[in-house]
């Protein structure tokens, strides 16, 4: 017989020839809770937000242009703002290749026309442009920071991320990111990584906010978050605790939520030191693998299915893994099989879910069709495909 192996923490090679290697710390995809299902969108976070520019440089050094020519530039870009509704500007900002090499210049330019300016109903029209078009200039800086930050930050932070930033993360920011994936259609892998990054955002906020909804087991959740706190002193009692409360079943997702708030609120801040952030994310990714641990048979075989990029390799996999063996524990694998009709009621669950995702995210967060369906849903759906044509 054979069974899926699934690993620990590195990719090994199997004790046994006929099981396949299934990552331990692959993320677990909670499918039909709807919104955890969705965040399949991508395995760790792109290397890049999708919002690198050029560098910098100064016009002079770029062109020997004179002051009044650089006059008539910020003049003629000024002019565009001043006939363009408010609700434009960001994309305007967004889709200017050239924004942020002349945003200076234009600021400066419109305070000076502004002070030069006698009559005093253009005078208070400009200034109002100027303080107007420095808060939308601002607004897009700030959610390019947020981006930034998720770029930047590993996989098994950005729950704490997404705990942290909620505020930023509504309708107008992901208006934004939609104006990038539209700005980066001819560049297919930017565009593609934006994509994956909709995607998972709107899955971890999706799910995020279905925790909170529910205050009571929020309550609870953090009673149990203090009292850990309270009832360790060294990183041994941190993991033996951990366990017992694994054991007992309170590590839930709204623990899992209570410990990536804590740890993205000390992430993000200087007042707090750095030992206290270790701590803090020490319990949080603790609490992230007992979690997964914790999921069904399904999901931990679907997601490391996922993670083979050849088709022949995934559908060998595919095959050991629905081939009944013995489900035991080693120090780098879990053995473990299931049925085709259990692995593919997960694989129609999460992408149901997913769609079901997406049609509430354009109602509500103002997504587009511009985000196409993102690599790794494009893969379960194959799987799914290949499980229902091969055993069902």
């Amino acid at each position: 017989g054979a069974a899926a192996a699934v690993e620990r923490h590195v990719r090994a090679t199997p004790t046994c020839s006929s099981c396949p290697a299934v990552p331990r710390d692959a993320r677990a995809m909670s499918a039909p809770s709807g919104a955890e299902a969705a965040s399949a969108g991508t395995d760790a976070p792109p290397a890049s937000s999708g919002i690198e520019t050029a560098p910098v440089t100064s016009p002079r050094k770029e062109a020997k242009q004179t002051l009044a020519e650089y006059q008539q530039i910020y003049d003629r870009l000024i002019k565009i703002f001043q006939e363009r509704p408010r609700d434009d500007w960001k994309k305007l900002i967004v889709f200017s290749r050239q924004w942020d090499q002349h945003k200076q210049g234009v600021f400066n330019r419109l305070k000076e026309v502004a002070d030069k300016e006698e009559d005093l109903d253009k005078k208070m029209s400009l200034r109002k442009i100027y303080r107007s078009l420095q808060g939308v200039n601002d607004e897009v800086g700030r959610y390019n920071t947020v981006l930034k930050r998720f770029a930047d930050a590993g996989d098994d932070e950005w729950e704490a991320i997404v705990a942290a930033s909620r505020g930023e993360l509504q309708k107008p920011f992901f208006e934004h990111l939609q104006c990038l994936v539209i700005a980066a259609k001819e560049d297919k892998a930017k565009c593609e990584k934006l994509v994956l990054l909709n995607t998972r955002l709107l899955a971890l906020i999706t799910n995020h906010d279905s925790i909170e909804a529910d205050e009571d087991k929020l309550m609870a959740a953090s009673e149990v978050y203090r009292g850990l706190l309270t009832s360790i002193s060294s990183i041994e009692d941190a993991d033996k605790k951990m366990a017992e409360l694994s054991k007992a079943g309170k590590i839930d997702p709204a623990f899992l939520q209570i410990t990536a708030k804590a740890y993205g609120a000390a992430r993000d801040t200087n007042m707090t030191k750095d030992e206290s952030k270790w701590v803090a994310y020490k319990l949080y990714r603790q609490a992230r693998d007992y979690f997964d641990r914790q999921q069904p048979t399904e999901k931990r075989i679907l997601e490391y299915l996922l993670t083979i990029r050849d088709p022949t390799e995934r559908t060998n996999q595919l095959e050991k893994a629905i081939t009944p063996g013995p489900t035991r524990n080693t120090d780098s694998h879990d053995f473990m099989w299931t049925t085709p009709t259990r692995l593919f009621a997960v694989l129609d669950g999460t992408i149901r879910a997913w769609e079901a995702m997406q049609a509430q995210a354009k109602e509500k967060m103002g997504t587009s069709d511009a985000a196409s369906t993102p690599l790794k849903i494009r893969d379960m759906k194959a799987l799914r495909d290949e499980v229902m044509r091969r055993y069902l």
